[in-house]
């Protein structure tokens, strides 16, 4: 049966991550989800800009040029910068003006392990009733949802007709 509704899935990077209103089939007898291409592609961008955010709000503190994480994993800086698994996005890394800038701790555990990925956040529900985006014509409201992580607490935005009143 086909839904429109928000849909959870798993990153490997920021743990769970809630996509607003993504059209998908169920199957009625197993539950098994299957996305459309459309979909797929969707999805694939939203938890890609979610992935940035959470990279992108790591400490600057242990940032480190390409030359030095070559260094650290032994090979020259032409060799870090073409290995596939770097480009792939395997060490974590943020734009300083036109350089990259690469995390000392994900250089070091792709040393360790060939996946410098770790996860940046662990996410813990505490309103999970309150994921529910209703109007799937017109995306004009916001509903903020309030979720823990560790101790923090952080904001999500999805979104809902119930604001569409008030705007």
């Amino acid at each position: 049966m086909n839904k429109k509704e928000d849909y959870l899935c798993n990153s490997k990077v920021i743990g769970e991550v809630l996509i607003p209103l993504i059209e998908f089939y169920e199957c009625r007898g197993c539950h098994e989800t299957t996305l459309s291409p459309e979909a797929s592609h969707e999805l694939i961008t939203h938890v890609r800009e979610q992935e940035r955010n959470a990279i992108a709000s790591l400490s600057s503190d242990d940032l480190i040029t390409a030359g030095q994480a070559a260094a650290i994993l032994g090979v020259s800086k032409q060799a870090f910068s073409k290995n596939p698994k770097i480009k792939k996005g395997y060490v974590y890394f943020t734009q300083i003006g036109t350089k990259k800038a690469y995390f000392r701790k994900s250089v070091e555990l792709f040393r360790e392990s060939g996946d410098g990925r770790f996860p940046i956040t662990k996410w813990k529900f505490s309103h999970q009733e309150s994921w529910i985006s209703q109007n799937d014509n017109a995306r004009e409201g916001w509903q903020e949802v309030v979720y823990q992580v560790d101790v923090a607490q952080y904001s999500k935005y999805t979104w809902s007709s119930s604001l569409r009143a008030g705007l």
